[in-house]
């Protein structure tokens, strides 16, 4: 129960809103080159469907292992927690490509007025350079987040002496990699404050 208190917690600073003093920008386009928004959700539902059939395939093969165990109390106990470890890690990777997502849409606005912000005469070349950092960042965390969303956190045992301390190994491994993958987050948030931080610090020259 712990583990589960200090897993909500951390997605509940991931899940905090980006702001930055003094910044507001417009809904606008998508800059070329990108994906679009509905084609990212359309690549992120046909990776979840994959995950979905990898998980069933996997969950039977975990169910065929256990029947080998006596104790149908354990048996019972080893399926919570398998299924109990997948669903932290789709929550924990839904969340973290949620924040993701909004990382990238305000990265769209803050690139959508850069043409304006040059037409007043701002210098936008520290901008640009700060939106691809942060779009860089970006990449790195999904590329990461979606791999994650793949692991699956098999209970290792050889008999029934040995399943608690796999489950504990498997909770352990989950902890690691989600904190692995939040470091990554929490990078490419700060990518991303820094080139809203920028183009602020452009618009106070007179605004735009």
């Amino acid at each position: 129960m712990r583990k589960l208190i200090i897993l909500s917690f951390l997605l509940s600073v991931l899940m905090m809103p980006i702001r930055v003093e003094g910044a507001n920008w417009s809904n606008t386009a998508t800059p070329a080159g990108q994906q679009t928004k509905q084609e990212r959700i359309e690549a992120r539902e046909a990776r979840q469907q994959e995950r979905i059939e990898a998980r069933e395939t996997r969950r039977e093969e975990l169910r065929i292992r256990l029947e080998a165990l006596q104790d149908e109390r354990r048996q019972r106990i080893a399926e919570h927690i398998d299924d109990r470890l997948a669903h932290i890690n789709e929550q924990a990777t839904n969340a973290m490509t949620r924040m993701l997502e909004r990382m990238t849409a305000l990265l769209e606005k803050l690139a959508s007025r850069l043409d304006k912000m040059e037409e007043k005469g701002r210098d936008i070349a520290a901008i640009e350079a700060a939106i691809a950092e942060a779009e860089a960042a970006i990449a790195e965390a999904q590329a990461a987040v979606d791999e994650q969303a793949g692991m699956e956190y098999e209970i290792e045992f050889a008999d029934e002496s040995g399943l608690r301390v796999g489950a504990s190994d498997a909770k352990t491994s989950l902890k690691n990699d989600l904190r692995t993958v939040k470091a990554l987050i929490r990078a490419a948030r700060q990518a991303v404050v820094a080139a809203v931080s920028s183009a602020k610090a452009a618009n106070q020259q007179g605004g735009i």
